[in-house]
């Protein structure tokens, strides 16, 4: 059966606060969008949007498995959640990997024509389609709402998710599965990390112990134990505007002589954020 996976659509950062942690995102220079409401999940968001891909701060506010699901994530500590893959027929690729077919989810939009409404057709994906990583389908049936004006303007010139890194035990032992959602080839390994290119934005599985050969300065800091989503990568036009944004606004950070700016997963609602051009 054909694959309809577009690549990574976006990534959920968990929150105990949807203010809070809008402001946080703020300091690091990134525009916010309008607050959404998912009334199916219980849940509320503000989105950091890029071109094609974008960040969701997304915390729990009313009633729905999605909402205690993320409570039950928030009590031990705030950040990445999860990974939800963009699906050109959702119902398609969920029909090939033998899943139950998606449900509707909906938010409203604010626009220069008044409030729309974004539809999507959504759906979890079973820990062992991505074995270490909670993941999702998503396929965007009114993508053009998503992106209003001003919205991937980002103060700090942020542009795209280049990648985002999960401790696992065996990452090696996992790219089987990694390849049954992406494709063939999807996953190669190096030594014992493993890469996979999704088609947009890269899924690095590591252990532990190597955590530092991809990002130096992580392991500086307490991580939670595997599997979990630890760091992200994010593409900015220019670090120089970025590292002038993060100095203005105070946050701590420090960069490296060919220009990563690395961010502590304690100033940043639990993810490590490095930018590099």
């Amino acid at each position: 059966m054909s694959r309809h996976i577009t690549g990574l659509d976006h990534v959920i950062l968990a929150v105990r606060d949807l203010d809070a942690a809008s402001e946080t995102f703020r300091r690091l220079g990134f525009t916010l969008s309008a607050r959404g409401e998912h009334a199916e999940w219980g849940t509320a968001n503000r989105c950091l949007m890029f071109g094609n891909d974008y960040i969701e701060l997304l915390a729990a506010e009313g009633e729905g498995e999605p909402a205690e699901r993320l409570r039950a994530f928030t009590q031990t500590r705030e950040g990445l959640m999860g990974l939800v893959f963009g699906s050109a027929d959702a119902a398609a690729d969920a029909a090939r990997l033998g899943l139950e077919p998606p449900g509707s989810l909906s938010r409203t939009i604010p626009t220069q024509d008044g409030p729309r409404l974004a539809r999507f057709v959504a759906g979890v994906l079973p820990p062992d389609t991505t074995p270490g990583v909670p993941s999702f389908l998503c396929q965007h049936l009114t993508p053009e709402l998503l992106r209003q004006p001003g919205w991937t303007d980002h103060a700090n010139t942020a542009a795209a998710i280049a990648s985002v890194t999960a401790l696992v035990a065996d990452p090696v032992g996992l790219m089987a599965a990694w390849d049954r959602l992406i494709g063939p080839a999807a996953a190669t390994a190096t030594d014992e990390t493993v890469t996979v290119h999704s088609g947009r934005g890269l899924v690095f599985l590591c252990r532990p112990d190597d955590l530092d050969q991809l990002h130096p300065e992580a392991e500086d800091e307490p991580v939670p134990p595997p599997p979990a989503l630890v760091a992200m990568t994010v593409t900015v036009a220019s670090t120089d505007i970025a590292a002038r944004v993060l100095r203005a606004n105070g946050v701590p950070h420090s960069r490296d002589p060919d220009g990563t700016l690395r961010v502590a997963a304690a100033d940043a609602c639990g993810v490590f954020i490095e930018m590099v051009a």
